[in-house]
């Protein structure tokens, strides 16, 4: 999900909570609503990806309004412009640009237009970012959680900002393995191969919240276990094999300054004092409409990326917490199958010769009640 807009629906929704006791607009909130966000930075070495949304009203703040068919491109100080190909998946759009190779001497702004408005941002420079030190975790003292985090830095003292996202996919296990499964129209349980098994299960997520962080108070450029996701005990995260692939870029002070002014307004739900959605102004504008509010932030960087793997073997704290409710089937207690298959069982063994049978609540049996078959291309073993 586009992690600007669930900033700004946060930010309404915690400031109007806040004020319930009487009748109460803060200034901004109004015109938070249907307002422009433009999501992205110009990638020296990758493909600069840019999203186009309109904000909504907060009875729909499970949804995004995508913009299609705008018109985005890249252009230089000296003119030259770089166009973006719009992509959908699903119901995500996002314009691609490649951006990969251009002059990292130059300056660059991002222009979208639509609608018959035209936004531009400042120009930006391209900053270079140190590579990823380490990507580590560290246990919370009653092992009910951990902590993903990574260290960085650069040995020239020239980034002092940093910013990051990531992709996380794992890999977990249902609590039983079945190698039978049941036909509902038939009434009949039949075996099946390992490689139609529920056992073997994959997900995907990306980061939501907003990580930064800079090292412009020490004596030299480096960020020392910057606290990346939290994960408790019983998360699937945890439960086989996790694999987190993390982006570094480097950022502006002024961009550090409007992300953290964010920040306090969502995840740490600000106060009286924290910066309102009025003050928080990006470095995109509408030059049609210059009193028109935009939401968003460009920068100019190279990105750096390192994945890593982690084990539920070598964490050592994952507890299962799912219930697994059981019943046997057979001629001392002849249960119909198809009621249990109805109500939400799965079958996980059967003897022909005796008709008996063990059924145990699907979510212990079927990994796909959670997730997926979809294995990644790059996961490291061979099962499926």
């Amino acid at each position: 999900m586009n992690r600007i807009y669930i900033i700004v629906i946060t930010i309404i929704s915690l400031t109007i909570t806040k004020s319930c006791i009487s009748p109460f607009e803060p200034e901004g909130v109004s015109s938070i609503d249907n307002m422009i966000v433009i999501e992205g930075n110009i990638i020296q070495n990758d493909t600069t990806k840019v999203m186009v949304s309109r904000s909504l009203s907060l009875s729909q703040e499970n949804k995004i309004d995508y913009i299609s068919k705008a018109t985005v491109w890249v252009e230089s100080d000296r003119g030259k412009k770089y166009s973006a190909f719009e992509q959908k998946k699903g119901e995500k759009i996002q314009y691609l640009i490649n951006t990969i190779g251009i002059d990292p001497s130059l300056e660059y702004k991002l222009v979208v237009t639509t609608g018959g408005q035209r936004y531009e941002s400042d120009f930006v420079t391209i900053r270079k970012v140190p590579e990823i030190d380490s990507i580590g975790y560290s246990i919370n003292r009653d092992s009910t959680g951990l902590i993903f985090y990574v260290n960085t830095h650069d040995t020239q003292n020239k980034t002092w900002y940093y910013m990051w996202s990531f992709k996380e996919d794992w890999e977990f296990r249902s609590k039983y393995l079945s190698l039978f499964d049941y036909d509902i129209f038939s009434g009949s349980i039949f075996e099946i191969d390992m490689d139609q098994n529920r056992y073997y299960c994959w997900r995907q997520d990306v980061s939501k919240s907003i990580l930064i962080a800079t090292s412009n108070h020490l004596n030299e450029d480096r960020i020392f276990r910057k606290p990346l996701l939290y994960v408790p005990s019983w998360d699937s995260r945890i439960n086989y094999l996790y694999s987190m692939e993390l982006a570094q870029i480097a950022i502006g002070r002024d961009a550090y300054s409007y992300w953290e002014n964010i920040k306090k307004n969502s995840d740490e739900i600000g106060g009286i004092f924290a910066p309102q959605p009025s003050e928080m102004a990006g470095n995109i504008r509408c030059l049609t409409t210059p009193s028109e509010k935009v939401i968003g932030y460009i920068s100019g960087t190279y990105v750096v990326r390192k994945r890593v793997f982690f084990r539920s073997s070598d964490i050592g704290i994952y507890k299962d917490r799912i219930d697994c409710d059981t019943h046997y089937v057979g001629p001392d207690n002849p249960l119909p199958i198809d009621s249990l298959y109805k109500v939400g069982y799965d079958v996980t063994s059967y003897f022909e010769e005796t008709n008996e049978s063990t059924w145990i609540i699907r979510r212990c049996v079927e990994c796909r009640t959670y997730g997926t078959k979809n294995k990644p291309s790059f996961w490291p073993n061979d099962h499926i």
